[in-house]
């Protein structure tokens, strides 16, 4: 078998997915993580070895020290951008899992948000202003949600107008220039959908499996904390759409809301690369990782991969669950909270044959009941009941 190198983000639970996935089944799959993240995949008893790049700039140089052939994973948009001027060489020493050579395109949100609507896909009305004035200029009878275009030390920032969106923009030490500005679509977490899906190179076929966000790491606007699959054509017809629209081969992974008041899916964002949560689809057999790997080394395999099976299991983050009820503690005492935890789950990052990761993440989540201590102050609140 053709090993693999697995590109890895600062938390390394999408890289953990994929170690895990190909390493089960006889890959020798090696970890390349910048020096100051803080990882958890390369502890992983399936993890061949780990290098690590001292920053975004040497990533490439550090890639050319494997040998030709291996199958290169990304797993996050900063890595992905900073390749992309060397997409060239790269193609011609691994086969590319991601789209390159088109990051830029691929996570530019105007042109997402662009091809969707001409996919016939509603989308929320935004706006890319460039200045505090363009930002004061943003007219709605609707609350306002930012989302960063790049890096940022926020996930998204809510308000009421344009006014509380730009105090909140100012408190974070950000620009304008920096975030897209859209209306948010009212409605819980558990109306947000996603689609996971890879279009094949090998073959004329598409992968693609639905699934519904439970929470969030941030109520409104995180990162999924606890997820369900569900079965909903309408998510999977609209994430093929979309790949179609962009002409995107490889893994492509959709978000949408649904707004119960006029029962339309709403058009959120897309990534060109696995989701956070890719391991949502293990118990419906569905495997990102693995159908990415047989396009490019097994075509003859991956037309004999079925199709996902109908499966309601969760996903869950500890971690993240436990960052969401912080900010919500009143829904601890909700017995719906717990229904994932006592239904068949899949853990984002607990496994019983690999108990490495597990154990390093506990350490993670001590030093942020310690440093934030949120949680501990959601506890008091509840206690004072």
């Amino acid at each position: 078998m053709r090993p693999a190198v697995v590109c890895a983000g600062d938390s390394g639970v999408n890289a953990l997915a994929t170690v895990r996935s190909l390493g089960r089944r006889g890959v020798p799959a090696h970890v390349v993580a910048l020096h100051s993240s803080g990882q958890i995949a390369s502890a992983s008893r399936y993890c061949a070895s780990f290098t690590p790049a001292r920053d975004l700039s040497t990533l490439h140089e550090t890639l050319t020290a494997f040998e030709p052939g291996a199958v290169l994973y990304i797993d996050n948009d900063p890595m992905l951008k900073a390749l992309a001027p060397h997409a060239e060489s790269l193609q011609q020493r691994f086969a590319l899992v991601e789209e390159i050579g088109d990051a830029e395109r691929l996570t530019d949100k105007n042109a997402q948000l662009r091809i969707a609507r001409q996919a016939g896909i509603a989308v929320p009305r935004s706006w890319f202003p460039r200045s505090w004035d363009e930002l004061a200029a943003v007219r709605s009878d609707k609350r306002l949600i930012a989302k960063p275009l790049g890096r940022a030390e926020f996930k998204a920032l809510m308000a009421q107008d344009a006014a509380g969106l730009a105090a909140a923009l100012r408190g974070q030490i950000a620009s304008p220039a920096e975030v897209v500005v859209q209306e948010f679509i009212e409605g819980d977490d558990a109306q947000i959908y996603v689609g996971l899906s890879y279009r094949a190179r090998s073959r004329s076929r598409s992968f693609v499996l639905s699934a519904r966000k439970i929470r969030q790491t941030q109520p409104g606007a995180g990162v999924m904390a606890v997820g369900q699959v569900v079965d909903v054509p309408q998510v999977r017809e609209m994430t093929r759409r979309l790949a179609t629209a962009a002409n995107a081969r490889g893994v492509l992974c959709t978000e949408f809301k649904l707004d119960p008041r006029d029962g339309r899916y709403y058009f959120i964002e897309w990534n060109p690369r696995p989701a956070y949560f890719q391991s949502i689809g293990w118990r419906a057999q569905f495997d990102l990782a693995w159908i990415a790997y047989c396009d490019h080394t097994d075509p003859e395999r991956l037309a004999r991969i079925e199709s996902a099976s109908a499966s309601e299991h969760y996903w869950i983050n500890l971690h993240g669950d436990l960052r969401h009820l912080a900010k919500v503690p009143a829904r601890a005492l909700e017995p719906a909270t717990w229904r994932p935890y006592l239904g068949r789950k899949e853990w984002a990052v607990f496994a019983l044959d690999d108990l490495a990761p597990w154990r390093k993440s506990l350490g993670v989540l001590a030093a942020w009941l310690f440093r934030d201590r949120s949680f501990g102050r959601a506890l008091g609140r509840l206690a004072a009941r």
